[in-house]
């Protein structure tokens, strides 16, 4: 299913119950394409995400941001979009929890804590991802949902982050730090960016350097920062113009800010910089955002695996599973061995004495009640 506009129901006395009734049937069917579209992502924007999805689509544009969020916002309100369509934005969810535990007596809650240790310990996993690693990249998108459309080709162990624009000062700094930690380990590391296809998105990866460098001196780490530069372990891998034809991504004409003005208009006060003309001249007055990629998954995540594993050594990948696997093996049998010890001493009646368990401990298996040491 495809849609062309958001629905809009009109105000004032002109409304009427068939009106109303065609505004929620036309609304529906706008749930019906956002449900398509979370079934092929795998998880629901949030609502600053679902604008640039609409926008991708050629549904509104960016000056129309304002109104699209509010129209979102209060269908949500009213019911008419399912609240689960619209993903959590972290920095406003609850916090704070009533800490109690469920089970209705002592034996059932240690019962749960020796089973959950246990299985726990089977899953003994002690190598480290980058131990037969060289380089040490580092996920950096200008969009949140970009991470979570990114994620099933990311290893755990690959740091990512989500700058919302130019990356402010603690997260500048925290980067610095895992390029410090890498370095520090033996290992090469690598920011790859992606972002916007627009005069500013190129702005911003073109400037990763110069953003970091004065953070870096304060830091002691500009020679580091130098040698990046210098090996070209600052990629931004996305979103460029030939990966944007490759997969079909929807070009918007147009330079429109969120502020409803167009950087193309040569009355806009920002259309005579460099950084603006250059974009011009190369791509003229069209843009893509980089949202535009929950519109194809598939690419999306071809896109990063392709760039990822030209850092990331697949031979070292299956080394440290291997490595962990066979640990992960060791440990299970240590595991078996002891639930069959505990089984012992429950089948004992001692498991939940502590009298008798206390003698055990003291005087070893000799102590156990008559008749019941025989595993």
């Amino acid at each position: 299913m495809t849609i062309t506009a958001l629905p809009r129901m009109g105000s004032g006395r002109g409304r009427s119950e068939a009106n109303r009734q065609h505004f929620h049937a036309q609304v529906l069917e706008v749930v019906f394409w956002m449900r398509a579209y979370v079934a092929r992502l795998g998880f629901a924007p949030v609502a600053r995400s679902w604008l640039y999805a609409l926008e991708s689509e050629a549904i509104i544009t960016k000056g129309d941001f304002g109104w699209a969020s509010k129209w979102l916002a209060d269908r949500r309100k009213e019911g008419l979009i399912p609240f689960e369509l619209v993903g959590a934005d972290t920095t406003r969810a609850l916090t704070g929890h009533d800490n109690f535990d469920e089970e209705a007596t002592p034996r059932e809650y240690i019962n749960r804590q020796l089973r959950n240790s246990l299985e726990q310990a089977a899953m003994y996993w002690p190598t480290s991802y980058w131990k037969h690693q060289r380089y040490y990249p580092i996920l950096w998108t200008e969009k949140r949902d970009l991470v979570k459309l990114f994620e099933p080709e990311l290893p755990k162990a690959v740091r990512r982050f989500a700058s919302k624009g130019q990356a402010d000062v603690n997260s500048r700094v925290a980067l610095i730090e895992e390029c410090m930690w890498a370095e520090e380990n033996g290992l090469f590391p690598v920011v790859l960016y992606c972002g916007d296809h627009d005069p500013m998105g190129l702005q911003i990866s073109n400037a990763i350097v110069s953003n970091l460098k004065p953070l870096a001196d304060v830091m002691g780490w500009s020679r580091g920062l130098q040698f990046m530069e210098n090996d070209d372990r600052i990629v931004r891998f996305g979103l460029n113009a030939e990966f944007i034809d490759n997969a079909g991504l929807l070009w918007i004409d147009g330079l429109e800010t969120s502020s409803g003005e167009d950087l193309a208009n040569p009355r806009h006060k920002q259309h005579g910089y460099p950084y603006v003309q250059s974009y011009l001249e190369e791509f003229g007055a069209r843009k893509v955002e980089a949202n535009a990629l929950i519109a194809n998954p598939t690419a999306a995540r071809a896109l990063i695996r392709t760039e990822l594993w030209r850092w990331l050594s697949s031979a070292g990948h299956r080394q440290w599973e291997q490595e962990n696997q066979r640990a992960s093996q060791e440990a299970a049998a240590h595991v078996d061995g002891i639930k069959r010890m505990l089984a012992m001493f429950d089948s004992a009646g001692v498991l939940y004495n502590p009298r008798q368990l206390t003698s055990v401990v003291t005087n070893g298996l000799a102590s156990l009640p008559p008749g019941e040491n025989n595993l």
